[in-house]
């Protein structure tokens, strides 16, 4: 992702959106100018907390290897 190896992830089949957290969104060394404005509305958690996004970001995410490899974009809210 974003050209750093990230060996775990959480995946919520669930979800209606991908969400990376904003310590990942600074560990990829990612600038603010990559997001795009969010206009949609808070997001609220399981607990009932809402946050507002900071935007969101398209990233090309890699899953397997050799011959399972596959790359699609991924647009994420962070």
């Amino acid at each position: 992702m974003a050209n750093f190896d990230v060996h775990r992830i959480l995946i919520d089949q669930g979800s209606s959106c991908d969400v990376i957290y904003s310590g990942l969104f600074k560990t990829l060394q990612l600038a603010e100018k990559n997001l795009v404005p969010y206009v949609g509305a808070d997001l609220q958690g399981l607990n009932g907390s809402t946050t507002k996004p900071w935007g969101y970001v398209d990233l090309i995410v890699t899953f397997g290897e050799d011959k399972a490899m596959k790359s699609v974009k991924v647009q994420f809210l962070v």
